[in-house]
């Protein structure tokens, strides 16, 4: 529960742990015309596997309790970790290295152009209700601190398609950095990018960002929330494609055909599914919380394979990434796994 303290001066850890509760209570709330959506859902894919009508309570079990037991990951490039030493103590997430004295340059890189990314973030986790809060309640409080463009809603997700931010909160631009008008904006306070790899791959949930990856220890999976689908492309759903650890069944309310498909054959069928850097694949999954190196990180998979575009590690590059990678390891306490080729 929030303290007296944390209402007058919020902490990016208050508002992370307000938040996660907040809309916690909100997705466990008993919903019959959201069960009624899930059911027509599960329905719809039981009989497009020519599964006959079927109990849908008893595959949406399956699939719940397979989902809860996924592993949650985070996919990285391991030359750009290991070829130098690694020293970090924490997985920050890009607004917090974006942020430097009290301003934000949050810039375009290759897999996300930084207006829209922004744009996207705040409308798949802030609810349209919290922006429109009385200015003294608790949703109000945590969406001043957590929104960096104003953007909320359907209105939002079609500003993020288009590449406008008319909510006015941005200033700057993608090559030199986004700034925020919103000065109770504390970056530190976003969502951490991790994906739950449901489909056990053998290089994490998505190769698209590197073909190593760290396992995040259970605990954490507890209190992360999940999409069905890279973000950028769920964004007409907002909020409502959001599921907790305690249904997250429900993500298949939103998932498209390909996660359907993928979901049904690791989930129900038990099939390891193959590496994938499908959008429409990835779990996304959204943490509220510092990711310690050495105390949230269960193990790292190093793998020598990297994107097709990229040239090849050399076999002096490959000893240095595996050295460091082992004393990053022992430092941190993390079992270190080799990945399959």
């Amino acid at each position: 529960m929030s303290t007296f303290l944390s209402k007058l001066v919020p902490t990016s850890k208050s508002i992370q742990k307000e938040y996660t509760e907040k809309r916690q209570r909100l997705l466990y709330a008993n919903d019959p015309a959201k069960t009624a959506r899930v059911q027509a859902k599960m329905e719809e894919l039981i009989a497009r596997k020519n599964m006959g009508v079927g109990d849908w309570h008893a595959f949406y079990l399956s699939m719940h309790r397979a989902l809860q037991e996924s592993d949650l990951t985070v996919n990285f490039d391991a030359k750009k970790w290991f070829l130098q030493e690694n020293n970090y103590a924490t997985y920050s997430q890009m607004y917090e290295r974006a942020s430097s004295g009290g301003r934000m340059a949050l810039k375009d890189d290759s897999l996300n152009p930084a207006m829209a990314r922004a744009i996207v973030d705040d409308v798949v986790t802030l609810p349209e209700a919290w922006a429109n809060g009385h200015p003294f309640s608790q949703r109000k409080r945590i969406y001043k601190a957590l929104s960096m463009t104003g953007e909320t809603g359907q209105a939002g997700a079609r500003h993020a398609a288009s590449g406008q931010n008319p909510a006015g909160k941005l200033v700057g631009d993608g090559a030199n950095g986004y700034d925020t008008t919103n000065r109770k904006f504390k970056p530190k306070a976003k969502q951490v990018f991790a994906a739950l790899n449901f489909g056990r791959r053998p290089h994490g949930s998505s190769t698209t960002y590197g073909f190593s990856h760290l396992v995040l220890r259970p605990s954490l999976k507890e209190n992360a929330f999940y999409y069905p689908a890279d973000t950028f492309f769920i964004t007409k759903a907002a909020t409502n494609s959001q599921a907790a650890f305690n249904i997250i069944g429900a993500v298949i309310e939103h998932a498209p055909h390909d996660m359907e498909d993928a979901l049904w054959k690791s989930c129900v069928l038990g099939q390891t599914l193959a590496d994938t850097n499908s959008v429409y694949e990835l779990m996304e999954a959204h943490i509220f919380k510092t990711v310690k190196m050495d105390k949230d990180v269960k193990a790292l998979v190093l793998s020598r394979q990297n994107q097709s575009s990229d040239p090849a590690y050399s076999d002096v590059e490959w000893k240095t990434i595996q050295d460091n990678a082992l004393w990053w390891c022992a430092r941190n306490k993390v079992k270190m796994l080799m990945a399959s080729p």
